[in-house]
């Protein structure tokens, strides 16, 4: 959420963007390099207001694909489709599903609600079959990162309430479920020096939300009074992680309210390091096999099994 250099709230907002993602992109040489998937087109996808900018990244030619949503992390106020460039190459090659990353409107010029309902209009755009798809697309799932994660759920519960599109799945990866960010025993382990300062979350969240929001199902969606009804979840936590506990709370409550849920824990990894798939082979058996479930998912419903 919140990762990045020392905060200085003096910067103008695009500089401090830009400085932080600058730090993702650094990180880039530790996704593995794949193939080159058979196409990869930018488009604007229409939302209230305007369009927000995608990116589809087709594994192969064919008539029809499934899609998987991809939300980028970065606390709702930095990170692009540009930043999650390679993670995005490498899971459309890797799964076979072609993957849409959406560019959502950021805190603090677009604040809540703005990211979920962008997003939201993505997933009915990808559902109403449009022509610069150049494919059918047979199922949808959704997935995402940190605050991306929290935008995949939050997403599910507005395609359930709003009897939208059905998703297959959502990949829930390191999740900020509950933005009140209780104290759990992995903040207090795990909540300075670890990839995640909990001290800056006070004021990016303050950039994305009012506080009398946070506990909005929309906002925070481990506060839902009902979560049955959703899609089959995958929650990826890791181990030094602050939101560690609120991700494997979540699994546990959607579990509890007959929601099929998997929760993969990855030991001595830091938040939001599943992407990073060349820094050793922990990391890209951890992605991978949560790739291959995510990819069962949408075989069910596609009657492939």
């Amino acid at each position: 959420m919140g990762d990045g250099p020392a905060l200085d709230p003096s910067l103008p907002i695009d500089e401090f963007r830009r400085q932080c993602d600058a730090g993702v992109f650094a990180l880039h040489h530790l996704v593995r390099d794949v193939a080159p998937p058979h196409a990869v087109v930018d488009v604007d996808i229409p939302v209230t207001g305007g369009t927000v900018p995608a990116r589809l990244y087709v594994p192969r030619a064919a008539y029809a694909l499934p899609v998987h949503i991809h939300l980028h992390g970065g606390g709702w106020w930095m990170g692009s489709i540009d930043t999650v460039d390679p993670m995005a190459r490498e899971l459309a090659v890797g799964s076979g599903l072609a993957v849409l990353s959406v560019g959502y409107r950021l805190a603090p010029e677009h604040r809540w609600p703005t990211a979920p309902e962008d997003v939201y209009a993505a997933l009915e755009w990808v559902a109403s079959h449009p022509p610069e798809l150049g494919f059918v697309p047979t199922s949808v799932s959704v997935g995402g990162e940190s605050a991306g994660a929290n935008l995949a759920a939050v997403v599910s519960l507005m395609a359930r309430d709003r009897g939208g599109p059905h998703l297959v799945a959502q990949w829930l990866d390191v999740p900020a479920v509950d933005v009140a960010m209780p104290r759990t025993p992995s903040v207090d382990l795990y909540g300075s020096g670890y990839g995640l300062e909990v001290a800056h979350m006070p004021l990016l969240l303050g950039w994305y939300v009012d506080e009398e929001h946070h506990a909005h199902p929309y906002v925070s969606p481990a506060l839902a009074d009902d979560l049955s009804g959703l899609p089959p979840a995958l929650v990826t936590t890791a181990e030094c992680d602050p939101l560690r506990d609120q991700g494997e709370a979540y699994a546990a409550a959607l579990q509890a309210a007959g929601v099929v849920a998997t929760l993969r824990p990855a030991p001595g990894h830091i938040h939001a390091s599943s992407w990073l798939t060349a820094l050793d082979d922990t990391t890209s058996a951890w992605h991978d096999a949560t790739v291959r479930e995510l990819v069962e998912h949408h075989r069910i419903v596609d009657g492939v099994r």
